[in-house]
């Protein structure tokens, strides 16, 4: 992939090679940051950027945890998200990436208080998933997810993911797509980087919240329109790993991963070994929904077409 030719960082548009944070900083030696991963999707007149408000509140609430002060307004950072877009010419769906993070600390120290921070946001090409409609194939991972009590998963921060990134690099290894993830308590939590939703006997189920999981936008947004247009609330509660082998759906939610089919787990069929229809029609409205198509364009934020001149 050829790098963009925009970034923004601290304020301001930057050449995408400017756009770098020390090798010393907290946010790159020891993953003290947190982020927030927003698409932005391709229409017929304009660009919308899809559900920034809540994704920015987010990561406030990861900032919070943190005790990390950045200073910007979300006004500025959703801002921000539109320029890289416009900026870079974009007319195909993209991934926006927005970093807060702590920057060097006293006497280069990683673990040291520090108020410097700062914010750095990138946007690339990002098509979908070629597993959109086939399905992903999956493992139950043997590593455990990390726990609220040790490593906050509803905090989005940087150092959490090296939990997510083990157990994807052994289910790769191991031949598959991907990996589901159990908490510390046996029962399901999520995928690297995305929601599960199982589909058993017509309802919808996903971990709550205190299993071990990131609050999910997609899940939520999944779970209105379910209930709009489906007539199918999404049920909160445990999961249990069998339940996974008998279930008649599974499908995966995320900013990155949209709605993804997982038609195996542990190489067992789930249901007929395809997508399954609940998940496809739930596919279906959730393309209508950002792509501004929908019921909600509440949630979509207009892209302004590409300027001539950029000041960076």
């Amino acid at each position: 992939m050829t790098a963009p030719d925009y970034a923004w960082q601290n304020g301001r548009l930057v050449r995408w090679d400017d756009c770098v944070v020390h090798a010393r900083s907290q946010g790159a030696f020891w993953g003290a940051n947190v982020f927030e991963g927003i698409r932005a999707y391709a229409g017929p007149e304009t660009m919308h950027a899809f559900r920034v408000d809540d994704h920015l509140a987010r990561l406030r609430r990861s900032m919070k945890s943190l005790h990390l002060e950045i200073g910007h307004s979300d006004a500025e950072l959703k801002q921000a998200c539109l320029d890289v877009v416009q900026a870079n010419g974009f007319n195909t769906d993209t991934h926006i990436c927005v970093v807060a993070y702590f920057d060097e600390g006293p006497n280069f120290d990683p673990l040291a208080y520090t108020t410097s921070t700062g914010v750095h946001i990138t946007a690339i090409p990002m098509p979908r998933s070629a597993k959109h409609e086939t399905g992903a194939a999956a493992s139950i991972a043997s590593w455990r997810r990390i726990s609220d009590d040790s490593m906050p998963p509803r905090i989005k921060t940087g150092a959490n993911y090296h939990n997510s990134r083990l157990a994807q690099h052994e289910a790769v290894r191991n031949g598959y797509d991907t990996t589901l993830l159990l908490n510390q308590r046996g029962t399901v939590a999520e995928a690297p980087g995305s929601c599960v939703v199982m589909v058993r006997d017509g309802e919808l189920v996903t971990p709550p919240g205190t299993s071990g999981v990131l609050e999910g936008i997609t899940v939520a947004t999944v779970a209105r329109l379910a209930e709009e247009k489906l007539g199918i609330p999404l049920r909160r509660r445990e999961i249990d790993r069998t339940e996974l082998y008998v279930a008649d759906e599974i499908f995966l939610c995320g900013t990155l991963a949209e709605l993804l089919p997982v038609t195996s787990v542990d190489r067992n069929p789930v249901g007929d070994g395809k997508r399954g229809p609940l998940t496809a029609a739930l596919q279906s409205h959730y393309d209508d929904a950002v792509r501004a198509r929908g019921d909600h364009p509440e949630w979509c934020t207009p892209i302004a077409p590409a300027r001539e001149e950029v000041t960076a």
